[in-house]
């Protein structure tokens, strides 16, 4: 079942529902879903929120098997649920009439008896899942939003749905999204660390520009988002070039290229040699290439685009 599908089940609730997923978006979404059956008033009682990493299975059992105090049913969700043991087995078997217990759990594990499953939408991948929330909000989408804001965010739903309400909110009175919204919302914060990392490149200093490479990692941004992200970049850059060749005032080609972390940059860019550019946007290319054919870690691959470039 969908978590629409969930909602509405819970008017007259199973005893147990499984939740297998690497989605937080969904986890929240089920576990707030439960809170709020439970009045505030009535939660040190009836409402349970446990984890197998830390909690006793055989406790855990005990409270789920204890009557509700002041509503109709217990509500209880556990984590970690794989971790549970044969204590945790042998209650999915003859589970407690009055509680309703959601088990959230890393995978399905054998000796379970078969459980209602709580999973994304049917084809939600995560550009219709996109699309499918701003259409929700009344809001329309142009053409290559949604994949814009996939390519740049990634397939995390929770942190999708939070530059989702970023762009409701910026874009209210128009009601529209399109890719220069997401790419002036989204990709503004990321672009200094871009910029840092296009110079140290072009300047030839490898250590730099591995450990920005590495700082735009830690801060969340997966290998695939830094290769998309910079080939983006270094394509705006050459497209400025061409322009400012063909003496176009600096600012206009800032503003409509949104290449505001370079507004103060305009001897900079002239500086970047195009056989420079070009080399480095077709590396980049194949590092995409590859790290979408092959197991190996993509970030290997932007790591060798730093070492080959600044090596020449």
């Amino acid at each position: 079942m969908n978590f629409g599908q969930f909602l509405k089940s819970l008017e007259d609730p199973e005893a147990i529902y499984l939740l297998v997923t690497d989605q937080d978006y969904l986890k929240d979404r089920v576990l707030e879903a439960c809170v709020e059956r439970v009045s505030e008033a009535a939660r040190t009682f009836d409402w349970d929120l446990f984890d197998l990493a830390t909690d006793n299975p055989a406790d855990v059992v005990a409270r789920l098997r204890m009557l509700p105090w002041m509503t109709p049913r217990r509500w209880s969700y556990l984590k970690n649920a794989e971790a549970g043991g044969a204590v945790l087995e042998d209650y999915l078997k003859d589970p407690a009439p009055r509680t309703v217990l959601v088990l959230e759990s890393k995978r399905r594990v054998k000796g379970w008896p078969k459980l209602p499953m709580i999973e994304m939408e049917a084809g939600s991948s995560a550009v219709s899942w996109v699309q499918q929330r701003f259409r929700k909000e009344g809001f329309s989408l142009g053409p290559g939003a949604a994949e814009m804001l996939v390519e740049l965010v990634g397939n995390d739903f929770l942190r999708l749905n939070s530059e989702v309400e970023k762009q409701i909110l910026w874009r209210w009175e128009s009601k529209k999204v399109t890719v220069d919204s997401v790419l002036g919302v989204v990709a503004e914060a990321r672009e200094r660390d871009a910029f840092e990392l296009i110079d140290a490149i072009a300047k030839r200093q490898r250590d730099t520009a591995l450990r920005i490479l590495n700082r735009l990692h830690e801060g969340g941004m997966a290998p695939q988002q830094v290769i998309a992200f910079l080939y983006w970049s270094f394509r705006r850059l050459l497209v400025a070039q061409e322009r400012l060749e063909r003496r176009e005032k600096f600012f206009d080609i800032v503003k409509s290229l949104k290449i505001w972390s370079f507004k103060n940059q305009e001897r900079q860019i002239r500086s970047y040699r195009r056989p420079f550019l070009i080399n480095t946007i077709l590396r980049i290319r194949d590092a995409d290439r590859l790290s979408k054919t092959t197991s190996i870690d993509p970030k290997k691959f932007l790591e060798r685009v730093i070492i080959d470039t600044c090596r020449e």
